[in-house]
């Protein structure tokens, strides 16, 4: 491919791509899989701290999402140098210090730590005013879920000999990162540092008054992470219960899923470049809520896991228009500022999500919350083929 051919050749972009796949893959490895293992099994710590830990990392790097994209801006990569030394201290707080205290404190903080990178991998990989950006999200997209989907799966190998082996390991990764960041990110990169005339808050106040954001991308920025919120604590339960996968098989269900949607994403991210947006993104929900009932109502398991398969392939149709979409309407040099708000508004459907799927749950039942996120998704599709996307964002620049 033209463009990933264009990225690999650049050395700060390369730079930036494997910062970003090796911090994904530490903090995936460590959260979704190493953390409440060695948490209950090697320290002897409730389950419910460990799930607090990982809640407090999420939240903060949500809450600090916003100031990092204005800080990069202002002050350009050094955000991002700081970020992973902050996240190796993290790390190394946590493993030198294992009480409960620490363990949430560090992971909070390791949220903050970690808030600037992908700010910063979009802005410069993949800038709002470059004209195959869609293409080139494509390829941030791929090394993203990559990096977020093979750690988790990777440090169970390490974990069966030892833990204490397995956390070096994290962070002799994250060392890794901040030494590819020396090397390759020096000096402020494609972000555009601010001057005296910049503001946060007249930069919220434009994006607020923007009736592009008003009418289509806050409400579809919240439903949509809502819709993947909602099912996120109930999946394993719902593998195992309804469709009979032990943990293994439930582990190649997700594999199938995000290999799909990560071979996917860059042929997705090209025709992003080329098609009406509006249409991706109908066709997109249309087809996840049309996957997952079937998946829902699916029992044999080559059936399952292909309807996984296509779950991922409808995912990464909407992921890079949806990218494309917000793009419009940020300020090509206050691009990490514009990110980190509406990254900051999508953490919110993440949270709200798990614990309105868990209340549903527990009052009508696991199917009952499938029905729910089939009914956004849907609705979704029909608001996108329906309204005049491409015209409003046209009158509103």
């Amino acid at each position: 491919m033209h463009e990933l051919k264009i990225i690999l050749s650049s050395k700060r972009d390369l730079g930036l791509l494997m910062v970003l796949f090796l911090m994904e893959f530490t903090r995936g490895a460590f959260f979704l899989t190493f953390l409440p293992l060695y948490a209950v099994n090697y320290l002897s710590i409730s389950v419910a701290a460990a799930g607090l830990a990982v809640s407090a990392h999420y939240l903060f790097e949500t809450l600090f999402k916003s100031t990092a994209g204005w800080e990069l801006d202002r002050r350009g990569l050094w955000v991002l140098h700081l970020g992973l030394l902050m996240g190796l201290f993290a790390l190394l707080i946590i493993k030198l210090h294992p009480t409960t205290y620490v363990l949430i404190a560090g992971s909070a903080f390791f949220g903050l730590a970690v808030s600037p990178v992908w700010l910063a991998v979009i802005s410069n990989v993949a800038p709002v005013q470059s004209s195959d950006r869609a293409a080139r999200m494509g390829v941030v997209f791929a090394v993203w879920l990559a990096g977020c989907g093979g750690g988790p799966v990777a440090i169970n190998f390490f974990i069966v000999n030892e833990y204490g082996l397995a956390f070096w390991l994290l962070i002799g990764l994250w060392i890794l990162a901040m030494l590819v960041a020396a090397v390759t990110l020096r000096g402020p990169g494609g972000i555009t540092v601010g001057g005296a005339g910049f503001s946060f808050n007249k930069e919220i106040e434009k994006l607020a008054q923007n009736q592009a954001v008003k009418k289509i991308l806050l409400p579809g920025m919240f439903l949509q992470t809502l819709s993947g919120g909602l099912l996120l604590p109930l999946l394993p339960i719902y593998a195992q219960t309804e469709l009979g996968l032990n943990p293994n098989q439930y582990a190649f269900l997700l594999l199938s899923a995000g290999s799909a949607a990560a071979i996917s994403f860059l042929p997705m991210g090209r025709l992003a470049d080329r098609v009406r947006l509006k249409t991706l993104l109908g066709t997109g929900f249309a087809m996840t809520a049309l996957s997952l009932a079937l998946f829902s109502a699916a029992r044999g398991m080559v059936s399952v896991f292909l309807l996984a398969a296509l779950l991922g392939f409808s995912y990464a149709i909407v992921l890079p228009a949806w990218n494309n979409l917000l793009a419009k309407v940020i300020s090509p040099d206050r691009q990490a500022t514009g990110w980190g708000v509406f990254a900051t508004i999508e953490g919110a459907g993440i949270a709200i999500g798990p614990a309105l799927g868990g209340l549903v749950a527990r009052s009508f039942g696991i199917s009952a919350v499938i029905m729910l996120t089939i009914m956004l998704l849907a609705s979704m599709a029909c608001f996108y083929f329906a309204y005049p996307v491409e015209k409003l964002f046209a009158r509103t620049g």
